[in-house]
């Protein structure tokens, strides 16, 4: 949690698109795709710094879509101190939509 208040914000403008970016590290849609969907597993922040809440996605099925990203902004990744200039970089977004999901809870990470 980087901001004053300890929130985290993330900010993306983008469009749908036939494709992932040239600079991605992955060949393709498929490849990408076929890889997040092996990695249901997720972890998101608390008001406790050493503890980050365990998610788990059940979908029905799985569809994604490539974004074209015009503009993406994390505060997590933004917080210099942590993440120095030229440290970490965006490589592409997909985007789910119409999808019968659930979240499940897992097992919480302690940092």
């Amino acid at each position: 949690m980087n901001s004053e208040d300890g929130d985290v914000s993330v900010e993306i403008v983008g469009r749908i698109s036939e494709q992932l970016p040239q600079t991605s590290i992955f060949r393709s849609l498929a490849e990408t795709s076929c890889f997040f969907e092996t990695g249901s597993l997720g972890y998101s922040v608390t008001t406790d710094a050493k503890r980050l809440d365990g998610l788990r996605l059940h979908t029905k099925e799985w569809r994604v879509e490539a974004l074209d990203v015009e503009k993406v902004y994390s505060s997590y990744f933004g917080n210099e101190s942590e993440f120095p200039k030229g440290s970490v970089e965006f490589d592409h977004a997909l985007i789910m939509r119409d999808i019968a999901h659930e979240w499940h809870t897992a097992s919480d990470l302690h940092v």
